[in-house]
């Protein structure tokens, strides 16, 4: 991403006051790129079609940034504070594109949620990134996905996990902060299963893909499940106690 000279996020908020004053404006302007990345997540993983940007929607979840800031909820940003919220997210929820019109033309920008989607119209092979194997293959990938206590009785009882309303489960490579994972999943999360994603591609016949920021996706088998068939083990992640398999009885 290129283009961006200059900063105007700051234009008609008033100065800058003394030290009081910037630290009410630092907490400000964190609640400023928070709000501004909770209602982007929204657009862009959920509400585009609800929004009428079905019509300029590619395939790779980009939209044109003009149409988005031309929404009545977007009115009071600016390129400038998207690019600001793009380039700082956390967990690089994000990507911005430009590209020139035919012949040198004027030049586009495009923005997208880089996973979590659950409208349709974004095609998975156009998103993400394919993860592949083949049979002569001697490497593995495991991945983990985190959950709660509460839902690990139905996770059980459905025989897997659920994509639910989005289109793809979501795991990450590791535990969060762990070898650069920045996304995958809630750092509050009790309960860890670690999934044999090599497995679930051959012997399952499962699509995996990798995100831009790093999340590994499934949409799983032909009812949106992950089989517990290719769960290495759950645990405990405080008291790392095997939740699955279960102890053989002695």
């Amino acid at each position: 991403m290129s283009g961006f000279k200059g900063n105007n996020r700051n234009k008609g908020r008033g100065g800058r006051g003394g030290k009081g004053s910037r630290g009410h404006a630092k907490k400000a302007e964190q609640s400023h790129d928070e709000k501004l990345s909770r209602k982007l997540s929204s657009l862009l993983r959920h509400r585009a079609h609800k929004n009428g940007l079905t019509d300029c929607l590619r395939t790779d979840g980009y939209v044109p940034l003009d149409r988005v800031l031309a929404l009545p909820g977007f009115a009071q940003y600016n390129v400038d504070d998207i690019a600001a919220v793009v380039a700082s997210n956390d967990k690089q929820r994000f990507s911005m594109l430009e590209e020139e019109g035919e012949a040198g033309g004027d030049v586009t920008l495009y923005i997208r949620a880089n996973q979590g989607h659950t409208i349709s119209g974004v095609l998975a092979e156009d998103l993400l990134t394919p993860i592949l194997f083949t049979s002569d293959d001697g490497g593995s990938l495991v991945a983990i996905h985190g959950t709660y206590f509460k839902s690990w009785p139905a996770i059980l009882q459905s025989g897997g996990l659920s994509r639910m309303g989005r289109n793809q489960v979501h795991l990450a490579a590791d535990l969060p902060g762990e070898s650069g994972v920045i996304s995958g999943m809630r750092s509050s999360c009790e309960v860890i299963v670690y999934v044999d994603v090599r497995k679930a591609v051959l012997e399952g016949g499962l699509d995996f893909f990798t995100s831009a920021n790093g999340v590994i996706l499934t949409p799983g088998d032909d009812e949106g499940m992950l089989s517990i068939a290719y769960f290495t083990k759950v645990i405990n992640r405080t008291t790392n106690e095997t939740l699955y398999p279960p102890p053989v009885p002695t």
